[in-house]
């Protein structure tokens, strides 16, 4: 027993480095699963085992019953060369870790809890000598994600009560602005529509709209404490949702006095279980809507009609392209070109001629409801036209960019079919010497996902000249769908991002058009970066 004491302080700062180190990136994706335990666990599932770090502390504790001392020296230095050669969970990944004041108390409770848990595992095995801490280490990397999970379980109530004190906050800031507030959902679109609404309301009166995708209770609660101010006559919210409640909760805290809803469709349906629960969810919105109030619905989507025709106690306002119904404002001749698009809007009243230097047929539907809405609220029909020629595309979102001789249209963002159809539309309208489609697929579907990949990737392959399919995840359903189209010998199976842009650079050449559509987030693309540092090429777009 003289042998393990004086070993024992230098394998604790050894390993509570190195127990630091990997929570931090375990962290970055319990951060981007939204704190959720299960969905965690799901993803998390034996990844613990794949550390090298465990298997390193298996190995030293069984080479400790011939060489105990060799043993200890082995595990403290490797812990400690494992820890430093991670990737920093802040500087790596799609989504790098936000240290956030819930992610540092997640992180600082997890630490002690791992600390306590490997002292406990330490004793257990205490007759073993020097193989007791080498033993515990074992067990503790296997349990880093339980043991964060618990510290986060232990902290819940603190952070429901830190949420009510917040959301007091932002109730008290909007009772002395009193902005006009009008929400925003759909299964897409919300936040290119909530862009271009706020666009064309500023022309009218001080907005104030979240930039980015913020539509969270916490987030909005946030962007209310933190940059509403006296003056702002209209406040555009985005209101995003993966449970029945979550829209509810936020026109709670932001009731609107009008709303839009852009298109309920199969997003997330994973999650919701099905599209009744979604339609559901969605209507939300409409409910909240005081009588008087304005509600203005794509009548495009059988989702968002079924809301608008439940909807009575406020007025309701169509939009679309293709529908039947009785529009007050309907897209017409839609026509791309690298520079914009061309389209026409047709009201009751007049026919408007437009242009806007965004594109895809989904985001411009999306722009035709931002002028119903603005217009209805007495924005002047010419000015929002006008408003549309200074619009920006937002980041990764359909958006086309040139660089050395080569077209990127960039829809890398939260990918659906709706949009994913809508870039292969583009992409056939742009003049170009070849087409290349970057994707993993579409995500989240449920049990609809295999059919609408297939379905995708048939379309795609009537468009480009190759298609990189990027991850596993839906390789079976795109491989179906080029042999649908007798052009498999056209698709090209790569593990990862990094991958498909080593390909595309080797392949590529000026003239040519890349279509990138859709980034899966960490969560779903192997976990290279959690213990070693991701091999990566640079891209041609940068």
């Amino acid at each position: 027993m003289d042998s393990f004491w004086p070993w024992l302080p230098l394998l604790a700062v050894a390993q509570l480095y190195l127990t630091w180190r990997r929570t931090l990136g375990y962290l970055r994706y319990f951060q981007q699963e939204g704190y959720e335990h299960l969905r965690f666990l799901r993803w998390a599932n034996v990844r613990p085992f794949t550390d090298p770090a465990f298997w390193l502390a298996v190995a030293t504790a069984f080479l400790a019953l011939w060489f105990p001392r060799l043993s200890a020296s082995l595990y403290g230095g490797g812990a400690v060369l494992f820890a430093v050669l991670q990737p920093a969970p802040r500087r790596s990944g799609k989504i790098p870790l936000r240290l956030t004041w819930r992610a540092w108390r997640v992180l600082s409770l997890s630490q002690i809890v791992a600390f306590v848990t490997w002292i406990v595992l330490t004793n257990l095995f205490v007759r073993a000598d020097l193989q007791a801490p080498l033993l515990g280490a074992a067990f503790l990397l296997a349990l880093v994600p339980l043991v964060m999970i618990t510290a986060n379980a232990m902290l819940i109530p603190y952070e429901q009560q830190t949420q009510r004190g917040y959301e007091a906050a932002a109730v008290r800031q909007l009772a002395v602005v009193k902005p006009q507030v009008i929400g925003i959902t759909g299964s897409y679109g919300k936040s290119s529509s909530k862009s271009m609404l706020a666009h064309m309301l500023q022309f009218e009166a001080p907005t104030l709209a979240a930039s980015g995708s913020i539509n969270t209770l916490m987030g909005v609660t946030r962007h209310v404490r933190e940059e509403l101010v006296r003056g702002h006559k209209y406040m555009v919210v985005e209101m995003g949702a993966f449970k029945t409640g979550s829209i509810k909760r936020l026109c709670q805290l932001t009731p609107p006095s009008a709303g839009l809803i852009t298109a309920v469709g199969d997003m997330h349906l994973e999650r919701f279980g099905s599209t009744d629960a979604i339609i559901r969810a969605k209507g939300e919105l409409a409910e909240a809507i005081p009588a008087g109030g304005l509600l203005v619905v794509n009548a495009d989507s059988p989702g968002a009609l079924v809301i608008a025709r439940k909807t009575t106690h406020c007025k309701v306002v169509l939009y679309g392209e293709t529908s039947t119904e009785a529009l007050a404002t309907r897209l017409e001749d839609v026509r791309f070109t690298k520079k914009g698009t061309a389209f026409t809007l047709r009201t009751a009243d007049q026919t408007y001629s437009c242009f806007t230097p965004v594109l895809g047929r989904p985001i411009v539907l999306n722009l035709a409801g931002a002028f119903t809405l603005a217009t209805a609220m007495g924005v002047r029909p010419d000015v929002a036209v006008a408003a549309m020629r200074t619009l920006r595309p937002v980041s990764n979102r359909l958006e086309v960019v040139e660089d050395r001789g080569v077209t990127w249209i960039r829809d890398a963002y939260n990918s659906n079919q709706f949009g994913f159809r809508a870039a292969l539309e583009v992409a056939a309208a742009l003049p170009v010497a070849r087409r290349f489609l970057a994707t993993p697929g579409c995500i989240e579907l449920g049990t609809q996902q295999f059919d609408v990949n297939r379905a995708l990737s048939r379309e795609a392959a009537t468009v480009c000249d190759n298609t990189v399919v990027v991850a596993d995840m839906n390789r079976d359903a795109f491989v179906s769908g080029h042999r649908d189209a007798s052009r498999e010998s056209r698709l090209v199976a790569v593990a990862n991002r990094a991958e498909a842009f080593r390909w595309i650079n080797d392949h590529v050449e000026d003239g040519d058009l890349v279509i990138l559509e859709n980034d899966l987030p960490d969560l779903y693309e192997r976990a290279a970066g959690l213990f070693w540092k991701e091999r990566s090429t640079p891209a041609r777009t940068s």
